[in-house]
This record gives C-alpha cells, structure tokens and sequence, in this order.
C-alpha cells in the first residue's frame, strides 16, 4: 500500500518506550492495520508499475518448466528427482514382470504368513470335526448341546480366536429376550382374566339396572304414569269444582340407578384399558423379536465381512433354529452361499499352489497363493500350509524385491548375477524383459564411452564431461567407465590448469564460475581437502543465491515483488558481486521502488546515527509490506536502541 511521505518525530515512540520500562512490561505488539492479501496496492497510474498480460506469464511459466535444467537444491531439481525416483520404481516394476500387492498392509500380513508356522494337521480335523458335530446337533433339533460345544470350539485360540464363543453369547441373548417374552405373555393372560371378570361385571349390573327399571315401572299409578306421559287435566279440580291439590309423583330410583350405571361404565372402561396393555405387549414383544433378528443377522454380516466363512455357515444355522425360521433372509442366505463358494476357491487354489510348487514354477505358486490368502486368509488350506513351501515362497519375493531395488540402483552387474540365480529355483520366471534391459543400458554404456572418446579427441571438452557423466548414470558399475575417465583426463594434461584457474576464481571470489565449471574441478581437487572445502563453499553459495532466485521468482509470480526483492537483497549479502543476483535486485528495484527507497532511507539514516530518523522511514517501510524482515529487524534494533538511550 502507497504511504505518503510525513515528517514524523521519534518523540512518541519515546515515551511510549519510557513508559514500558517504568513499568516493567513487555512492549504488545501493534497488529496492522491490514494485511496485504487483504487490502489491493492502491498505485496511481503514473507510478504503478505495468502488470504483464496472462499469455506472456503463462509462456515464461512454460519456458522456465520445459526448456531450463534446475540447478542443484532448487525445487524444479527436487521435483525432477522425485520424478526420476518414481520412473525407476516403474521401470523395475515392469521388468520384473511379477506384479506386487498393491495394499501395504495386506502385503505386510502376507510376508508375516509366510513367516509363521502351520497349524497341525491333527488340530485342524479336531476342531473342524467338532464343529460338524454342532450342525448335526442343529439339523437334530439339540439346540442346547450344540450352544454348549460352541465353548469347546472357543478353546481353539489359533483356528477360532474366541469367535465361536461370542456366537454362543448371541446365542444366550436371544433367550434372555424369549424370557421377556415369556414374561409378557404371562402379562398378558393376567389382562386377559381382568378383561373376563371386568365384563361379567359389567353384565350383572347391566342386569340388575334392568330389574329396578322393571319394578319402577310396576309401581307407578295411572296418574303418574299419564304425568309422565304428559296426560294430565288441564286444571286441578274435581266433579264438584272444588280445587284439589296435585298428587306428588313418586319417583323412580335415580341415586341407585345412576349408581349402577355408573359402576358399569367404569368396568367397561377397565376392560378397554386392559385391552390397550394387552396390545402394548404385543408390541413390544414383535420389537423385541424383530430386533434380536436383525441383530443377529447383522452379527453374521460381520462374521462375513471379517472372513470367518465357516462361522458364516454355522451362525445362520443357528439363526433358523433359534428363531424357528424355515429359511434364511435374503441377505444371510446371500452370504450362506458365497461362503461355500469362497471355500471352494481357496481350496482350489491352494492346490494349485501346491501343484505348482511341486514343479519349482514358483511364479505361478506365489500369485495363487497370494490370491488365496487375500480371498480368505482363516481358511483351514491356507492356516495347514506346511512351513518349507512358505519358506520357498518367501525366498522368491525377497528375490523379487532385490531384484527391483538393483534396476533402481542401476546394478545391472549384480542383476544380471541374481537374474541366473533365479532362473535356477523358478523355472517359469521369464528373464526376458530384465536382460533386455541389462544389454540395452551395456550398450548405451560402451556407446556413450566410445562418443566421449572421439568428442575428447575433437577437443570438445564439454561434451566429452557430458557423455561420461551419461555412461555414469546409465550404468554406474561399469568396470570400463574408471579407466577411460582416467585416460582422458590424462591424455589432456588439464589438471594443472584447473588448479591454476580454480585458484584464481577463488581469490577473485568469482563464485559463479566456479558453479558452472564444478564437473570439471571437482576431478582435479580430488586429493586436496584445501580446495574441496572451497569448492564446497563455493557451491553452498551459489546454492543459497538460486534457493532465493527461485524463491524470488516464485514471490513474483504471486505478485510479491516486495518480498522478491527483499529476498535477493538478503542474498545479496554473502554474494555482492554476483551478476544474477544484481541483476534481479536492479529488476525488481524498479517494481518495488517505493519500499526500496523507504529501507535505503531507513538505512542511510541509521549510518548516519538518526535513530528517529530511521524508525520512522524503517515503520513506513514495514506499512508497505508487514512480512518485511528488514523492516521488522531494524524497527526492533533501533527501538532497543531508544529504550536504552531513554533509561
């Protein structure tokens, strides 16, 4: 953000320093105002500097990506690595041809099997045989016995791992709930004696306000009766016109009466109560068995899921038994069915495991086996496996591995020793891929050797370094890569001169040079620690200096110009003499002209010993750019400065 420039005293930060130390109290840190990914640089047209269009970054981006080689400890050199390390992870993947299972972790418990040892035989028939005893039992319709043997099969730790006796626990909860049941079924015959006896009440004194209606009526005379009916003389007098008084009607019975009724309609409404219990109950009694149905059923799901396939079978025999179904649910016969099958597979792969062993064609036995321990890894074939053929399979996938690990390290030597090695104990392994690769990269060796030869002979001493460093990385065991090397930096006699002329770069301090021409330095300082540790810190240097170019430009492509030349300027420091370094920093002095000028400022004022002077351009610096080092640094020196002139 544009500051405009004020003259500004170094009186309130004294003060403010002052009062801090009377006090005794760490100075708070003043948080700004904004941030700059939060408010926009406001530039007026004539200073703001022109922005590139899209199409010319987006080219520059694809130049610097494709068409540059990364220096040494750069990110491109880290990433292009990376890349290089991964294509050499491909490229032996490829040429040994024998795919490796993907998933670590099931790789990791296949090569623990292949440690472990077998499950006897003898124990195996044992406790398969035990638990074919429990189905009988169920198809018998002895649902106790066969619970009670499920703890005998729990005994078995290392075929069955405790998973037959958490069954039995299921099995036991179903009939803690059919205890419920039986408890509310009790319940329920209760309500019914309460419904019978709220009814025969209700009818006897239905009855019995029947019988008092029936005598009321009797008893009344005919002039209550016409009372009643509304038949009365119009006036009360009789045959001799003399006034007489109204006969008081009698009454029926209401108190009783209502009495009766009243009792009646309270029976009746037990009896409606008793009904809604009885309802309630069996409810509750279809959720308690619809519950324990899907819990067990979702308990074999897990049995499924977790590869116990025999307990599979077992548990939903013990569904239809206990639940008295006559058939399994969709899903649980589903699973029931693909049990069997993945028995069936596993057995059948074991065998041609074994088949194939038997034949030494161990690249046919390992995928089967590989694939039947994957399918189901508790299958009795599988746990029975003798030790010595998963000792033989083991010896071939460690000769697999050292197989890869050579074509990334490029040992075709060694390679070429283990591929007849191989061939001899795995009589089905085509070696063809990976010889093809071990005479391709002889050739290209010899090739690249050859061509260095006439390019050092042309006196081109470049490309000769090039060609020997290709016939290096090609193949870096070659026993004729040493001895040509020698003769050619013998026959040109240069060691001297590189001498002659490292030394000179490193009085001149001239770095870059010496970066640029390391592979031809780095044979002739071989015996000469002196010179290497220069050369070291020659290296390290320039290293530095294109860590902050490449960190500069990658600011810059952010729209950090700020940071970018802050960062080259700090590089700057260990190197003022670089021309790469200079020239970014005389760019990006112009693209950032108002906080350079702040920092230079900030920076002839405190050579010249104003301190206020100095904060003040230093804070209008940090205005600008708050993640400015610099700034930040020099407000922090010079305010202990002015805390300690002030005390």
């Amino acid at each position: 953000m544009r500051i405009p420039f004020r003259r500004t005293s170094c009186i309130p930060f004294l003060l403010v320093a002052t009062a801090l130390a009377q006090n005794n109290e760490p100075a708070q840190p003043v948080a700004p105002a904004a941030t700059p990914a939060s408010v926009a640089p406001a530039a007026s047209p004539a200073t703001a500097p022109t922005s590139p269009s899209p199409g010319a970054e987006t080219s520059a981006a694809l130049d610097y990506l494709f068409n540059r080689k990364p220096q040494d400890g750069t990110a491109g050199q880290q990433a292009l690595q990376a890349s290089q390390r991964a294509e050499g992870k491909a490229i032996a993947e490829e040429a040994v041809g024998v795919p490796r299972q993907e998933d670590p972790q099931t790789r990791a418990r296949f090569e623990r099997y292949l440690g472990t040892p077998q499950v006897s035989q003898a124990e195996l028939d044992e406790y398969f045989a035990k638990m074919k005893n429990v189905s009988t039992n169920l198809r018998d319709n002895k649902l106790f016995e066969a619970w009670k043997q499920l703890h005998e099969l729990a005994e078995y730790t290392i075929i069955d791992a405790g998973i037959s006796r958490e069954l039995a626990n299921r099995v036991e909860s179903i009939w803690t709930t059919d205890q419920a049941t039986a408890s509310l079924d009790r319940e329920n015959r209760e309500l019914q004696d309460g419904i019978k006896t709220a009814n025969r009440n209700a009818d006897m004194m239905s009855e019995q306000v029947m019988r008092q209606q029936i005598e009321y009526q009797r008893r009344m005379n005919p002039a209550q009766r016409r009372q009643q009916q509304g038949q009365q003389p119009s006036n009360n007098v009789n045959n001799n016109n003399t006034p007489q008084a109204p006969t008081a009607p009698t009454g029926p019975p209401t108190i009783q009466g209502l009495e009766g009724k009243l009792q009646m309609t309270e029976e009746y409404l037990r009896s409606l109560e008793l009904k809604a219990k009885i309802k309630l109950n069996e409810v509750k009694q279809e959720r308690l068995l619809e519950t324990a149905k899907s819990d067990f059923a979702e308990y074999v799901s897990t049995l499924f899921n977790s590869g116990r396939l025999n307990h599979v079978v077992l548990a939903a025999d013990f569904y239809r038994k206990v639940f008295s179904e006559g058939e399994y649910p969709a899903e649980m016969g589903q699973q029931v069915n693909a049990s069997l099958e993945i028995n069936r597979d596993v057995q059948a792969a074991v065998e041609v495991f074994r088949y194939k062993a038997e034949r030494n064609q161990l690249t046919g036995a390992n995928d089967s086996l590989q694939q039947a321990f994957v399918t189901n890894e508790l299958n009795p074939s599988i746990l029975g496996l003798e030790r010595p053929m998963k000792e033989r399979v083991a010896d071939f996938n460690q000769q697999l591995d050292q197989m890869r690990n050579l074509i990334e390290a490029r040992d075709f030597g060694n390679l070429e020793i283990l591929l007849e090695k191989i061939k001899l104990s795995a009589t089905d392994f085509d070696t063809t891929k990976p010889m093809a690769m071990v005479n391709a990269v002889k050739l290209e060796s010899k090739m690249r050797l050859g061509k260095a030869k006439l390019a050092a002979q042309q006196g081109d001493l470049k490309l000769a370094m090039e060609e020997f460093q290709a016939a290096a990385q090609a193949w870096p065991g070659n026993p004729d890569l040493e001895d040509k090397a020698l003769t050619f930096f013998d026959t040109q006699d240069v060691k001297s001169q590189t001498l002659v002329e490292f030394d000179r770069l490193v009085e001149e301090e001239n770095f870059r040079a010496i970066f640029d021409k390391q592979l031809a330095f780095a044979p002739a300082l071989k015996d000469d620690p002196k010179r290497i540790e220069s050369l070291k810190k020659a290296l390290e240097s320039i290293k530095n200096a294109e860590l902050a170019a490449e960190k500069a430009n990658v600011l810059m492509l952010n729209g950090d110009y700020f940071g970018a030349w802050e960062t080259i300027e700090l590089a700057a420091v260990n190197l003022p003499d670089d021309k790469k370094l200079n020239k970014l920093r005389a760019d990006l002095s112009g693209r950032s002209a108002e906080f350079v000028a702040a920092i230079n400022k900030a920076r002839d004022a405190e050579g010249r010993n104003e301190l206020g002077y100095s904060l003040t351009w230093y804070v209008n610096a940090q205005r600008q750019y708050p993640a400015s080092q610099i700034a930040n640094d020099g407000i922090d020196r010079l305010s202990k400065k002015l805390l300690g002139t002030a005390m």
